[in-house]
């Protein structure tokens, strides 16, 4: 049955039929392009910290911009009766010359060596129903490395440092993987919409490491309630959703867990008040769990709602107030200010409840994370926009783990498969008890586009601060890397070619390794139907 329906998404994909827009997923140039236009106020758009949003287009514009003719504006949502919709293809491949290296990249993990994509997608409308079959076919090399031990001799390739989901290589062959991708059915009507698919999701205002919800991890299967778009208050526009879904682990996870499968849930809810026009606030919470053989009660559908306070917890059979549930929960702010060009973000999180009103003041640091940016349009007109970004994600601990339990981000110690889905983080893809600074520059053209990157991340430093005190190590041993990258694209007609190449210069790898380059290069070529 599902190759039937793998062959019909195909089919339908290759169909010729014309089509004046695309949906914004959470990945992309079409993505990160539309959110620019926000910022140079020349399209209106929702506050970009909850996507996809459902369907949504880029709204038509007054003014002219680089990319006007490849992604027009409508793209059919007003259509009343039966619609049939291509969306596109897209080819990807990549190639790692010395180890793993991607993010952002949803179900493609791109290891040593050659990794292939081919995403295809096509939307059937009728009124308010949309079904979009949009599946994703990927190879594999996942060509052998040196690998850092694991915690267990019998899971050669586990991550290394703690019991989690989080593989240094998958498996030791190469691998197909057929993934159902940005499939969803969404019903929209009296404001709301409800859907169930497998889309990615990612909350919040960050560009590169969003700490709750990102599109690093291949998409969960999920059940959504959500606004239709901003919805006008009498103190500005909320937008919200609440989702319901289930995780899996990968196949080098330890067979010995607790527990296979999981339950999570969460919401995010985003406030654009009038009085302070292009300000979003924001906050985000999400618990998972374990499902039990006897299944979930039906209180647990509502674990969301639960309160801050982990005092509020106690009971006869948990006098300190620690549960089976793992939990996130972050606060975000995004101001954008076109007539600037100009827009700055933060969003704040915490891996653990605080005990009590006391602790949450006294060691507010406690169990956070943060990530904080910037984009400027420095150039606009018709033809071309430059635009510089910068952001920094700090996940290590902070130093109240001197005197107190630490958590470390994505890790649990009941859900020992971690923050993960299927091997891959759902949050930051700087990953547990990781930081990463980087700046950009780009350029739209009418042409396509460029732009370069450089970014300094420091891998597992939670873990490194173990093991320096287990091995005596001395302060030069953090696992430190740099990338330098650069990257193009070209419109040739209905095709939007894309290729980049960035360099990797790795310190200390697994703390005591050696030095190590990387060279990630990567091409794309994405069929936009009009």
């Amino acid at each position: 049955m599902i190759w039937r329906l793998l062959w019909l998404a195909c089919l339908l994909a290759s169909l010729p039929v014309p089509v004046s827009g695309q949906s914004l997923g959470v990945n992309g140039l079409h993505n990160r392009y539309s959110r620019v236009l926000q910022v140079a106020g020349l399209v209106r758009a929702p506050s970009w910290t909850i996507l996809p949003v459902v369907d949504y287009e880029m709204s038509s514009s007054d003014r002219a911009h680089p990319w006007a003719s490849a992604f027009p504006t409508d793209g059919g949502r007003s259509r009343s009766g039966l619609a049939l919709v291509a969306d596109g293809a897209e080819l990807f491949t990549s190639l790692n010359t010395r180890n793993p290296w991607g993010q952002n990249d949803g179900a493609v993990w791109q290891g040593k060596g050659l990794t292939t994509a081919l995403s295809t997608s096509a939307r059937l409308l009728w009124r308010g129903l949309s079904v979009r079959i949009a599946p994703t076919f990927i190879y594999n090399q996942n060509g052998a490395f040196d690998l850092a031990p694991g915690y267990s001799s019998s899971l050669p390739y586990a991550y290394p440092w703690r019991r989690m989901d989080y593989p240094q290589r998958f498996g030791p062959d190469s691998f197909w993987t057929v993934d159902p991708g940005q499939s969803m059915v969404s019903l929209r009507g009296w404001g709301a919409v409800v859907s169930f698919g497998t889309e990615n999701l990612t909350w919040g205002p960050a560009r590169r490491n969003p700490i709750v919800m990102s599109g690093n991890a291949p998409g969960f299967r999920h059940v959504s309630l959500a606004t239709d778009g901003p919805r006008e208050t009498p103190i500005g526009r909320i937008e919200a959703q609440w989702i319901w879904g289930g995780l899996d682990h990968s196949d080098w996870f330890d067979p010995a867990a607790d527990g296979e499968h999981r339950f999570v849930t969460g919401w995010v809810v985003t406030l654009s008040p009038d009085i302070l026009p292009g300000l979003h606030l924001g906050a985000t919470r999400v618990f998972q769990r374990l499902v039990p053989e006897a299944g979930l009660p039906a209180s647990e559908y509502f674990l969301a709602l639960q309160g801050l306070l982990k005092v509020g917890q106690v009971d006869e059979d948990q006098p300190d107030g620690a549960d089976e549930r793992d939990q996130l929960l972050s606060l975000f702010a995004r101001w954008v200010l076109p007539e600037s060009g100009f827009e700055a973000y933060v969003e704040w999180a915490r891996n653990d409840h605080a005990w009590n009103f006391q602790d949450l003041i006294q060691e507010p640091e406690h169990s956070r994370g943060y990530t904080v940016g910037l984009q400027k349009v420095t150039s606009r007109s018709d033809e071309r926009i430059w635009v510089l970004h910068t952001e920094l994600t700090q996940l290590e601990a902070p130093a109240t783990f001197q005197v107190r339990p630490r958590g470390t981000y994505y890790e649990h110690g009941v859900v020992t498969q971690g923050y993960t889905h299927r091997g891959q983080i759902l949050g930051a893809g700087v990953g547990p008890g990781g930081n990463a600074q980087s700046i950009g520059f780009d350029l739209y053209a009418e042409w396509g586009g460029g732009g370069v990157l450089v970014q300094r991340k420091v891998h597992d430093n939670d873990a490194y601060w173990e093991w320096a005190q287990v091995n005596g190590a001395t302060f030069d041993r953090h696992n430190v890397s740099f990338d330098f990258g650069g990257h193009a694209s070209w419109f040739l007609g209905e095709m939007h070619l894309s290729s980049s190449v960035t360099y990797t210069r790795e310190i200390n790898r697994y703390f005591f390794g050696p030095r190590v380059n990387n060279w990630n290069v990567r091409a794309s070529a994405r069929w936009n139907p009009r």
